[in-house]
């Protein structure tokens, strides 16, 4: 099956708490571009699913916008920040189907990107999780090294 993993666009940095940073401007504009970067490539998400926290959210509403699915996303707990990458990943693991895009958090995207794709959580995974980055994976199953990177999106 082919997902793809999704760092939200770039957050105010500071609000009443984390979970209540949103997308600045220029975050929304990384998002449509990692969008249109995504359907050029023939990427279009089946399944829309984010985090918890608000600039997650508010990346898979713009996707959902951007590229005029009828879909809403799916918010699910234990893919935010804080969470420790394996439990995240059974978590994604749990809710993937073909075509579906997980809109998450570092550090935990590029620790299970990297044993995904190397058996290694700290591999240097290119390019970088910057913000707004999207890793289209062909995924047999959620066991180290058995995943393969098709394509990846900056904006």
């Amino acid at each position: 099956m082919n997902i793809i993993l999704m760092r939200h666009g770039e957050a105010i940095p500071f609000a009443a708490s984390d979970s209540e940073r949103s997308l600045t401007p220029n975050g929304i504009a990384e998002v449509t571009k990692t969008s249109s970067l995504l359907m050029e490539g023939g990427w279009v998400p089946k399944a829309v699913f984010c985090s918890t926290r608000l600039r997650a959210q508010q990346t898979a509403c713009r996707v959902i916008e951007s590229m005029s699915l009828s879909s809403t996303p799916e918010i699910i707990n234990g893919i935010t920040p804080e969470e420790e990458w394996r439990s995240a990943l059974k978590i994604i693991a749990a809710n993937a189907s073909d075509g579906s895009l997980f809109v998450f958090h570092q550090p935990i995207l590029t620790e299970i990107v990297g044993y995904l794709i190397e058996s290694d959580p700290h591999a240097d995974i290119h390019p970088r999780a910057v913000v707004a980055v999207a890793y289209v994976l062909s995924v047999c199953d959620f066991l180290p090294g058995k995943a393969t990177i098709l394509s990846s999106y900056t904006p």
